[in-house]
């Protein structure tokens, strides 16, 4: 076990190393940072108890057999719970339409400065294609104004799929929310405000978050009708996957499952 522990320490010290540049501008990779950083710093402490284990004797050497005892269940109940989130969370990547799409919801997914980043961009071209297929479609564009953010995402999202091309007067701005809960719960506000048809309600959103956004509209009384939006280059869905994580667990505790 202490060449597994060294290993994986090891590991993660370089993917946190990787992740320093990139983390001083991007959110996802700041996640990263803070991730592998604790993954490794779990990983040197169970190095250093298997050695006290090997070297101390008396009180010491028990008490550190104990500590190294809990570690390995511990390490082993949460890689069991990450594996099978992440097979749960994979598995639910794929689209999922009801149909008619009577209202849209794009969700926000990050700003860079005054644009939507890249990995929000892709879920606005995803959006734009189901409103030419939908034409009778209403969109509401969903996302609060960030700490870090000068503008509401959804005032940033309406103005980009403006310029593309979109019809404005389709498109609603949802711009209090500040997390996915909050996107859904709003957007069904505005939904009975506006006596939209609220049970043929779809979402699109980036493919790692589709699973949990089938729990958050069934929690909500709706029927999970997804659509799936490209999640980004490759070295930040892996972060994004991993993220999600651990919002899913969050949900968990939170009884919102």
């Amino acid at each position: 076990m202490k060449r597994f522990y060294r290993t994986l320490c090891l590991l993660c010290l370089i993917a946190t190393v990787i992740c320093i540049p990139c983390a001083l501008f991007m959110t996802t990779w700041r996640f990263g940072l803070y991730f592998f950083a604790a993954l490794c710093a779990c990983t040197a402490l169970m190095c250093k108890l298997l050695a006290w284990r090997d070297t101390e004797t008396g009180v010491k050497q028990r008490i550190s057999k104990w500590l190294v005892r809990i570690g390995h269940v511990l390490f082993l109940v949460w890689l069991c719970s990450f594996v099978g989130i992440e097979g749960m969370i994979v598995s639910g990547t794929r689209s999922e339409v009801q149909q008619p799409i009577e209202v849209l919801c794009v969700l926000g997914g990050g700003l860079r400065g005054d644009q939507p980043s890249q990995n929000l961009k892709n879920r606005l071209v995803v959006a734009m294609d189901v409103m030419k297929q939908n034409p009778e479609a209403q969109v509401i564009v969903c996302g609060g104004q960030g700490a870090d953010e000068a503008e509401p995402e959804a005032t940033v999202m309406r103005r980009w799929m403006v310029q593309h091309g979109a019809d404005s007067s389709r498109i609603v701005r949802e711009d209090q929310s500040h997390n996915t809960v909050q996107n859904i719960e709003n957007a069904m506000k505005i939904c009975e405000k506006r006596n939209w048809d609220t049970q043929h309600v779809t979402v699109v959103s980036s493919s790692f978050h589709l699973f949990r956004i089938r729990h958050i509209m069934r929690h909500a009384g709706l029927t999970p009708s997804v659509v799936s939006a490209p999640a980004g280059d490759p070295a930040s869905a892996v972060l994004m996957y991993i993220r999600e994580y651990f919002s899913v667990v969050k949900l968990i505790v939170s009884g919102y499952w």
